[in-house]
């Protein structure tokens, strides 16, 4: 069974979601990304395309304090997320959430999924860069589904919290499911025999480092902990920051050495753990089809196509 909304009710439906939840939802305004919708910027509302930036960062922060301590009392953070509600996530970003799902297990992440409901949309301008359809991903993960057609959206229910949101909606009286075309690019994925090949090395000589692949991968979730202290040394606070195994300092021990020196070494650790190492260990792939490593990079790397030559599929 689906619900029905007209696309023209889109805005009033949200509105009424804006009541009792904070919503998030994609806006338009120097870039695309995820925002707590207000009055101004729901007229921004962004659903042609994926949003330049993920989602990830209303579930880790860049800077999330884990614990402060004042003399010899230790208290550790709690979280303090609403109820809230994303809408207009695509299919690939439903999924990244999955992945991190498998690996964030802390308190402060595990409450702010139990908080969060998800809204999906449908992907109706899939780009060059796409390739989720490569990526066998799930079809589960969101509370409801919008999928639009004509002048309708036709809304999939997957939970009972996203079954209460749309109670009031007409029953569709036509089931309207959708899948996205032209963004298979990717048909052989096993490369696990093929990390000493020197093709990639092609690749790392034009990457910079940057770390922009990371930042904007809606999966990366590398982070370092770090102590601010008073000048007494009595009472501080940890936090858990956002950085990268792109940069050479990420695997930096004592005594300077970086396990991982070289951009050859970084740059084939990023492919191999989305494609090969994370699906070893959890059955599903970490790399979610989104593009935005690829459409990110200053040097045009691509290596999806790197993948394809060195399985003899030309792009």
């Amino acid at each position: 069974m689906q619900k029905i909304l007209p696309k023209s009710k889109l805005n009033d439906f949200l509105k009424k979601l804006m009541q009792k939840h904070q919503v998030i939802a994609p806006v338009k305004e120097e870039n695309t990304k995820f925002k707590i919708l207000n009055n101004q910027n729901l007229k921004k509302l962004y659903l042609k395309k994926i949003t330049q930036v993920p989602v990830k960062k209303f579930f880790i922060p860049d800077n999330e304090i884990l614990l402060e301590y004042k003399n010899d009392k230790l208290i550790e953070k709690k979280d303090s997320t609403l109820p809230r509600i994303i809408f207009g996530l695509r299919k690939c970003d439903i999924n990244a959430l999955l992945v991190l799902d498998k690996i964030m297990q802390d308190p402060l992440y595990i409450s702010k999924r139990k908080n969060t409901i998800i809204i999906g949309l449908y992907c109706e301008n899939p780009d060059e860069y796409c390739f989720c359809k490569s990526m066998e991903l799930s079809e589960k993960g969101y509370d409801l589904f919008f999928y639009p057609d004509r002048k309708n959206y036709y809304i999939s229910i997957g939970s009972k919290k996203g079954e209460k949101l749309v109670s009031n909606l007409a029953v569709a009286k036509k089931q309207v499911i959708k899948q996205i075309k032209n963004t298979k690019k990717l048909p052989d994925k096993n490369i696990e025999n093929h990390y000493r090949d020197k093709i990639w090395e092609s690749d790392a000589e034009k990457c910079l480092s940057c770390s922009a692949c990371t930042v904007y991968c809606p999966t990366c979730n590398c982070f370092d902990i770090k102590d601010n202290l008073d000048v007494n040394l009595k009472n501080g606070e940890r936090f858990r920051k956002e950085t990268s195994c792109q940069l050479k300092s990420f695997t930096r021990v004592a005594g300077g050495k970086s396990y991982r020196d070289s951009r050859l070494s970084r740059f084939k650790h990023f492919v191999y753990h989305k494609i090969d190492y994370f699906k070893k260990q959890h059955e599903v792939y970490m790399c979610v089809g989104c593009g935005r490593c690829l459409r990110v990079c200053p040097t045009n790397i691509d290596w999806i196509n790197t993948i394809n030559l060195l399985k003899g599929i030309k792009k």
